[in-house]
């Protein structure tokens, strides 16, 4: 008899576990070539680029990825882990929020790779707001993940 495994959908955080044991010994590796200043740059800009594809993959028509929408996927960054935050202002042109615990930094922590942590996931935000939506700017002054004791995300949808 053959038994089939049910298939589980992984969440992004399990995801991103995967692809960081996957890519970091070949950072390793490239870091040992090219020094680690440099690794981390093909790093960030690889993981930027496929970041600005995914928010692309989610725009649909002109002006349909507004804030609402944002709202909603960032409901979804946390799932598979604890993710602690407040929303400190939510207009239709602005959403505003503090992260205070974030699963990426716990999940990269656990897994040794925090170092690598802003290049493996905070250096996507940005560009995947851009691919969102052409009118999205993210500003963030201080991440987790860089030592501070919360994120703060600022997104702005500006008019044109």
């Amino acid at each position: 008899m053959i038994k089939y495994l049910e298939k589980k959908e992984l969440n992004r955080i399990e995801k991103r576990a995967i692809e960081a044991l996957a890519i970091v010994p070949v950072i390793r590796a490239v870091s040992q070539r090219i020094g680690k200043d440099g690794a981390l740059a093909i790093l960030k800009e690889v993981n930027q680029q496929e970041a600005f594809r995914r928010g692309q993959n989610m725009f649909r028509t002109e002006g349909q990825n507004g804030i609402e929408e944002l709202v909603k996927d960032v409901a979804n960054w946390g799932v598979g882990g604890i993710w602690e935050m407040d929303v400190l202002e939510q207009t239709s042109t602005t959403y505003f929020f503090n992260v205070f615990r974030c699963p990426y930094y716990e999940k990269y922590r656990e897994l040794g790779l925090d170092e690598f942590g802003v290049e493996l996931s905070c250096c996507r935000d940005e560009p995947f707001a851009r691919g969102f939506n052409p009118r999205l700017k993210l500003v963030r002054t201080k991440t987790i993940m860089e030592g501070a004791d919360y994120c703060d995300f600022r997104y702005y949808l500006h008019s044109k």
